[in-house]
């Protein structure tokens, strides 16, 4: 079975809207969403939160995601999502080797489980 695992790129210091990924939308942090869908997505076997900030980190935790912390130096907003997944793998591979990597984006929670389950399947 391959072991596929979810990335999420949760920043703390957003510009435009402060706190935008710890912030309430339908009654839950807009980071939830992502982390509740993609823990219900047969296939995935982890979810990893990736952030420089500790109350992104402890929503993560309370949603019994994995948490990675973000140097600083790769969490500006000059900085590519690119390199923080590429740092989030390298972390992850520390533990178990990674067949398939799903990125969510938490600012992009209309999306359900099935859609997930059916580009896994197509890829």
């Amino acid at each position: 079975m391959m072991n596929i695992v979810a990335i999420i790129l949760s920043r703390g210091n957003s510009k435009a809207i402060p706190k935008k990924n710890i912030r309430k939308f339908c009654g839950k942090p807009l980071l939830t969403w992502s982390i509740e869908q993609a823990q219900n997505t047969k296939n995935i076997s982890s979810v990893w939160i990736s952030s420089d900030n500790e109350e992104i980190l402890n929503i993560a935790k309370k949603e019994n995601a994995e948490i990675i912390k973000r140097p600083k130096t790769i969490s500006t907003d000059k900085s590519s999502s690119e390199s923080g997944w590429i740092h989030a793998i390298k972390e992850i591979e520390k533990k178990q080797k990674i067949d398939l990597v799903v990125a969510l984006q938490a600012t992009s929670p209309v999306r359900e489980s099935t859609d997930l389950e059916k580009a896994i399947k197509k890829i």
